[in-house]
């Protein structure tokens, strides 16, 4: 049986993805945490060390680092096409928002009343609808 959940919060890029949950709820490092050419996460200790972000909803709660960070998601995108599915990010920064116009997918941000990197675990399906600011998660039980 599966279990269905609806949050809001505001729309920053049209459109509507979906695919299955990457959840870093600390982030990603920047510079030396993702390879260029694959979107692997190296952080070394990192919950998804190893895993490419590329065609997954990638939910974090903002950018972590030095304004590098957004030049690490163009290098994959310009390269190789690789590209999150989409975007659900807890407060939008300035260098998320640069990292999301680079590649150019579905974003939902700013949410006040819930936490998305509680809300949704690894693996959930979600719909991100960068038109009206909702993220719908479907989890199987």
């Amino acid at each position: 049986m599966s279990k269905t959940i609806v949050i809001k919060g505001r729309p920053a890029l049209s459109g509507i993805a979906e695919g299955y949950a990457m959840v870093c709820p600390n982030s990603i490092q920047g510079w030396a945490g993702i390879d260029p050419r694959t979107g692997k996460i190296l952080e070394k200790g990192h919950v998804h060390e190893g895993e490419s972000y590329d065609g997954k909803i990638l939910v974090v709660p903002c950018s972590r680092g030095s304004c590098g960070w957004s030049c690490q998601f163009h290098g994959p995108w310009d390269n190789l096409k690789v590209r999150p599915a989409g975007w659900v990010i807890t407060q939008i920064d300035s260098k998320i928002a640069t990292a999301a116009v680079i590649v150019n997918r579905p974003m939902v941000t700013d949410f006040v009343d819930v936490d998305p990197c509680q809300v949704i675990k690894d693996g959930d399906y979600v719909v991100v609808n960068g038109d009206d600011g909702t993220v719908t998660i479907t989890r199987e039980d």
